[in-house]
């Protein structure tokens, strides 16, 4: 047999070493261009699962361009998932447009991640138009974008973000740029919406949230939540840093709507615990409800521990009309730690009877409070109604 050439040599051992590579998840690269992905199911404990441009091992690399990606099932006990652009030690980059996921039905579940970064990955992700929508029994709908363990994400939006549920004891879940452990993350993005209407439904999204010793920022157009019922909670954090973790948000406003009976509201922008440091500049922040028996909460800029939190807000305003409204706004308190806020005004307003007010700004036990407020205004119209303002008090 006639002795192989130097050439002939030479891509053996290419060869080899490539093999050797991929077989060891080295230096892996995948390219990827796909339009109308679309996976469907009707019936009973169904699954589905997609990942798009997911990266995982040290050295692999992916870059992925999707357009139109379709998850839907109909019935009992189905359960969907979708990971797109995540990182596992990797690092991953994709431009997606127009993804959906959809349920009908009881028991079903929905998940979707977007940019998640972990274990040292890194995810760079551009996404525009992202739904998910659910209608029946007991369904629950959670949605990941741009959060990071110990990774980095990096996460471009230029369309809307929108999760929607019609029926009972549903719940939605959101979480936008939020960091723990070493990660970093940060997330732009335009629209957030939260939609539920039926009975015993929970809604909850939590923005650019730091603990650990990671980093979040996030910036983004308008947060909404909307609910229409009976029993109805929204819960909504925004910039909320714990142990060493460091936030900062901008936002245009965050409002939250609900109409029914027995519902329940609870805002919070700006808190720092631990030694934490939170930063939030945004427009207004808006509650509104009407029914019977509701409860509205809010909180900016409040300090516990040695946490230091510095909190801008336009306008801070609560609104309800009925019977047996309860509305609380806690401005700049601390407990321990540090609060800097500066508020263009705080509004609150209430028709009806045996309705309660009460503003706090600028309370301090053992902390530092420094507070702005342009105007402060509480207006009831109605019978045995209630009115407390708390400020400056030590």
């Amino acid at each position: 047999m006639k002795s192989l050439n130097a050439t002939s040599k030479s891509m053996i051992a290419v060869a080899i070493a490539a093999l050797f590579a991929v077989s060891h998840g080295w230096a892996q690269t995948t390219k990827v261009d796909v339009n109308n992905v679309n996976q469907s199911q009707a019936g009973l404990l169904n699954s589905q699962e997609m990942d798009l441009g997911n990266a995982k091992g040290k050295g692999s690399s992916t870059n992925v361009n999707v357009k139109g990606v379709n998850q839907s099932q109909a019935g009992l006990l189905n359960k969907q998932t979708m990971s797109v652009g995540s990182a596992n030690q990797g690092k991953t980059k994709v431009t997606a447009s127009n993804i959906n996921q959809s349920q009908a039905g009881l028991l079903n579940s929905q998940e979707l991640t977007i940019g998640d970064a972990g274990k040292g990955g890194q995810s760079n992700v551009a996404v525009s138009n992202v739904t998910q929508g659910q209608a029946g029994l007991l369904n629950r709908q959670k949605m990941a974008i741009g959060n990071a363990g110990s990774g980095k994400s990096d996460v471009k939006n230029a369309g809307p973000i929108m999760q929607g549920q019609a029926g009972l004891l549903n719940n939605q879940e959101m979480n936008l740029g939020s960091v723990s452990g070493t990660g970093s993350s940060t997330v732009r993005t335009g629209t957030v919406l939260q939609g539920q209407a039926g009975l015993l439904n929970t809604q909850n999204m939590n923005v650019g949230g730091s603990s650990g010793s990671g980093k979040s920022n996030v910036t983004a157009g308008a947060i909404l939540q909307g609910q229409a019922g009976l029993l109805q909670r929204q819960n909504m954090e925004i910039g909320a840093a714990s142990g060493k973790g460091s936030s900062n948000v901008k936002l245009g406003a965050a409002l939250q709507g609900q109409a029914g009976l027995l519902n329940n509201q609870d805002m919070k922008i700006g808190n720092a615990s631990g030694t934490g440091k939170s930063n939030v500049v945004m427009g207004a922040a808006v509650q509104g409800q009407a029914g019977l028996l509701n409860n509205q909460q809010m909180q900016v800029g409040n300090a516990s521990g040695s946490g230091r939190t510095n909190v801008a807000v336009g306008t801070v305003v609560q609104g309800q009309a009925g019977l047996l409204q309860n509305q609380q706004a806690k401005i700049g308190n601390s407990s321990g730690g540090t609060a800097n806020v500066a508020v263009g005004a705080v509004i609150q307003g209430q028709a009806g009877m045996l309705n309660n007010q009460q503003v706090n700004i600028g309370n301090s036990t053992g902390g530092g409070t420094n507070v702005a407020v342009g105007a402060v205004v509480q207006g009831q119209a109605g019978m045995l109604n209630t009115q407390k303002v708390n400020i400056g008090n030590n």
